[in-house]
């Protein structure tokens, strides 16, 4: 895996998962970490629920067949 390059990073903010089955749906994206924990504390707040802070670790491209694609 390789490591993004700082431009590349963002954060996104969803509700926690409680069952195996229960999807995450972040709809935001946040370009500094700090505004996605801002962002989590206040949902969590608002909701009474527990929310997680997701991170981009890296860029698939169409072309990288190395990854173990489909053909």
């Amino acid at each position: 895996m390789g490591t993004m390059p700082a431009f590349a990073r963002f954060w996104m903010v969803c509700r926690k998962p409680t069952a195996q089955h229960h999807k995450t749906e972040p709809r935001q994206r946040y370009s500094h970490h700090g505004d996605a924990v801002t962002a989590a504390t206040r949902l969590a707040e608002q909701n009474n629920a527990d929310f997680v802070i997701l991170e981009a670790v890296e860029i698939i491209h169409p072309a990288d067949r190395s990854q173990g694609g489909l053909f």
